[in-house]
């Protein structure tokens, strides 16, 4: 092998290479998160979009994300720039609308609710487009350069505990600084992070020239194979789950802060604080559980733990308790946020049985089915206005609008975590499994680095 390919590979596998890499986790957490916990509640209360259409809003975006992503997906996997491969350039290009998306979505123009509407719809497509091109190529990536499931493990760790702070940062303290400065100088503050720790992100990366000699799939034969990988569907199904029930979660926190924990707006963020001591004391437990363990394992006893622990919410009146009760369920989301390795184990089962790799087309697939837990959400937040009589005008809100935001932070993912346990126990890669099918992976990697150098 090349000594200038060894040399980079080497510096790839460093902890520093690891660190690198895993900086991109700031982009795809700090502003997904601050649109996900704020987004609903920056427009309905602070620019006076009905609850209503804040939903139908949500609802077009899954829909949206239902189409780019899966096409976005398989179209990078095809098309590889000759010099530069076929996931950087997709992160440099992407990076651009992805960051300004974000930042003018919090400045908004105008004051009545169609021109709120349409202005937060185009902004957050723009945001969208440039997400799935960064974030797709970037996450490809971690399936491509890491095989072994300790390292796997141990990078997924690492850049699940940066992903988590930058998280914690994107939910505590945006209303805080918008109180000082407003909301669209924190989108500007937040919005200048995206390119920063992106392109830092391309230092610790390195594209597997082994994995581009072959001819892609045909479109039609491509998503054919994807929906018929068994360990996928099942973790794909389980993931948008989890996505749809901690999402809506998070975006109804600050609104069952403010009406429920009677909390000022510029403090709604901290609601979420026990969730993130819960999950900032797993990272070093799910580390080991994984590396040890293997993914099915792991994502099991997370979804266990979050479920004792999230009912008890529809039950608290203040913000001690809040605090209280939610470690354990912040203690089992630190888990659920490591379904990497159960979705790169399904990625590997298609190589051995198709002979490429594809991350790119079942990131975008992944992405597209669980984007459709937003119009899970969209639906959800439609439905609680329509029956409930929520008003985002009201300084108070009835007792059955109160109890929809407690049902919401506490039944709802209840169940959609139970649904989730039902269906991931189906998965079929338990840890022999698991084990047999990487070593018949490095069989196959060593035939095709064969094959490169000859063609060299």
């Amino acid at each position: 092998m090349n000594q200038q390919i060894i040399e980079k590979k080497d510096r790839i596998h460093s902890f520093g290479g690891h660190f690198l890499y895993s900086l991109g986790a700031v982009p795809s957490a700090l502003p997904y998160n601050m649109i996900q916990s704020f987004l609903i509640f920056f427009y309905t209360l602070s620019e006076g979009l009905s609850l209503g259409l804040a939903g139908l809003l949500l609802l077009l975006y899954g829909i949206w994300n239902a189409i780019n992503d899966p096409l976005i997906g398989y179209y990078m996997d095809k098309w590889k720039f000759r010099k530069w491969g076929r996931r950087v350039p997709y992160i440099v290009i992407g990076t651009i609308p992805f960051t300004f998306g974000f930042i003018l979505l919090w400045w908004v123009p105008w004051t009545d609710d169609i021109g709120i509407f349409i202005h937060a719809f185009i902004m957050l497509f723009l945001f969208d487009f440039g997400f799935t091109l960064a974030m797709t190529a970037w996450s490809a990536l971690y399936t491509e350069m890491y095989e072994e499931e300790k390292e796997r493990a141990s990078v997924v760790a690492l850049k699940d505990l940066i992903a988590f702070l930058s998280s914690m940062i994107g939910i505590l303290f945006p209303p805080l600084l918008a109180d000082a400065l407003g909301w669209p100088v924190v989108g500007l503050i937040f919005g200048i992070t995206i390119p920063i720790t992106m392109y830092l992100s391309l230092l610790g990366t390195r594209e597997r020239k082994e994995y581009q000699i072959d001819e892609p799939l045909p479109i039609i034969t491509a998503f054919k194979e994807t929906f018929s990988n068994i360990p996928f569907v099942i973790v794909t199904l389980t993931y948008t789950i989890i996505d749809f029930f901690s999402g809506l979660t998070l975006t109804v926190l600050p609104l069952y802060a403010r009406f429920i924990l009677k909390m000022d707006e510029g403090l709604v963020g901290f609601a979420a604080i026990g969730i993130a001591v819960g999950i900032l004391a797993s990272v070093i437990f799910w580390k080991w559980i994984y590396a040890k363990k293997g993914p099915k394992y792991g994502l099991i006893l997370a979804l266990i733990i979050f479920v004792i622990g999230i009912w008890p919410l529809f039950l608290v009146n203040n913000f001690i308790i809040l605090f209280i009760l939610t470690i354990i369920p912040g203690f089992g989301s630190g888990g659920m946020l490591m379904t990497e390795p159960a979705i790169s184990a399904a990625i590997d089962s298609d190589e051995l049985k198709t002979g490429k790799r594809r991350e790119a087309t079942f990131t975008g697939v992944l992405a597209f089915v669980a984007r459709l837990s937003m119009v899970l959400s969209g639906l959800t937040l439609i439905i609680v206005q329509v029956l409930t009589g929520f008003d985002s005008d009201a300084a108070t809100q009835t007792p059955h609008a109160e109890i929809g935001l407690r049902a919401l932070v506490s039944f709802v993912p209840l169940l959609g975590g139970l649904l989730a346990l039902l269906i991931f126990k189906f998965f079929p890669l338990n840890y022999a499994k698991f084990m047999e099918q990487q070593n018949e992976l490095k069989n196959l990697h060593e035939e095709r680095l064969k094959r490169l150098e000859s063609s060299n």
